[in-house]
C-alpha cells in the first residue's frame, strides 16, 4: 500500500505575526503642562544662577537670548495642538518666566512687590509675547521640513545669540581701563558664539537647512542687534 509523503507546514516566525507597536500619542494635556512648568521653573532658576555660577556663565542666566532659545525650546517640543499652539505655548512660557523672577526676587531678595507691576515689568512682559510668539512659532517651524520655514525656523535662535555676541563685542571699546569688566564682555561674547553654533546644528533637520539658516541668521542679527541695542539705550539691560 502506497503511503502519502507527510506534509510539512512552513514554519512561520512569530515577527511575521506581530504587527509593529504603535506609540501611544501623548495627552494633549502634556502641551499645557510643559510651558507652564518651564515658565514658572525659568524666573527663579534665572535669579539663582546669577548669584551661584561662575562668570561669564552667570551672564547667560539672565541673558535675553538665552530666555528667547527656551521659548524656541517649547515651541520645537509641541506635536500635538496644531500650527498656533507653540505661539501660545512660547508666549505663556515668558509671561509667567518673567512675573516668576520678579515674585522671586520680591520673596528672596526682598524688594519692592511694586516691580511687578512698574513700567520696566510691563515692557519686558511685551517683549515675552513678541519673543513668545516668534520663537515658539520659529521652534516648531525649525522641527519641520518645509523649503523655508525650516531654514527660517533655524535661523531665529542662532540670530538672537549671534546679535548678543556682537553687542558684548561692541561694549568692549566703552570699557576703559577696566581689564576685568573686558574680559568677562569677551567671554561672555565667546559663550554666545559657541552657543550659537551647537544651536545651528541641533535645530536644523538637514544640511541644507543648517546651512541655509546659518545664512539667514546673519541677516537676522542685525535686526536683533538694533532690538537689543535700544533696549540697552532705554536701561531695560
Amino acid at each position: 500500500m502506497q503511503t502519502l509523503p507527510a506534509r510539512t507546514s512552513t514554519p512561520t516566525t512569530t515577527a511575521t505575526l506581530e504587527r509593529p507597536a504603535r506609540r501611544r500619542p501623548r495627552p494633549r494635556w502634556t502641551s499645557v503642562l510643559v510651558p507652564v512648568v518651564v515658565g514658572l521653573a525659568l524666573g527663579p532658576l534665572d535669579l539663582l544662577l546669577q548669584h551661584v555660577l561662575p562668570y561669564p556663565f552667570a551672564n547667560l542666566a539672565n541673558s535675553p537670548s538665552v530666555w528667547a532659545l527656551v521659548a524656541f525650546a517649547v515651541g520645537w517640543s509641541d506635536r500635538i495642538r496644531g500650527r498656533w499652539w507653540p505661539a501660545v505655548a512660547g508666549t505663556l512660557t515668558l509671561l509667567l518666566a518673567v512675573e516668576g523672577y520678579y515674585a522671586t526676587a520680591v520673596l528672596a531678595l526682598g524688594d519692592d512687590v511694586s516691580t511687578m507691576t512698574n513700567r520696566a515689568a510691563l515692557v519686558w512682559l511685551g517683549l515675552a509675547v513678541l519673543a513668545g510668539v516668534g520663537f515658539g512659532t520659529a521652534g516648531a517651524w525649525a522641527r519641520s521640513s518645509h523649503r523655508w520655514r525650516g531654514p527660517l525656523g533655524t535661523a531665529a535662535p542662532v540670530a538672537v545669540l549671534l546679535a548678543e555676541a556682537w553687542l558684548g563685542l561692541t561694549r568692549l571699546s566703552g570699557a576703559g581701563d577696566d581689564a576685568a569688566y573686558r574680559h568677562d564682555l569677551a567671554q561672555t561674547a565667546v559663550v554666545l558664539l559657541v552657543l550659537a553654533a551647537v544651536v545651528a546644528v541641533l535645530a536644523g533637520r538637514s544640511a541644507r537647512q543648517r546651512v541655509l539658516g546659518a545664512v539667514a541668521a546673519l541677516a537676522l542679527a542685525l535686526v536683533g542687534a538694533l532690538a537689543i541695542s535700544t533696549l540697552v539705550v532705554q536701561g531695560l539691560l
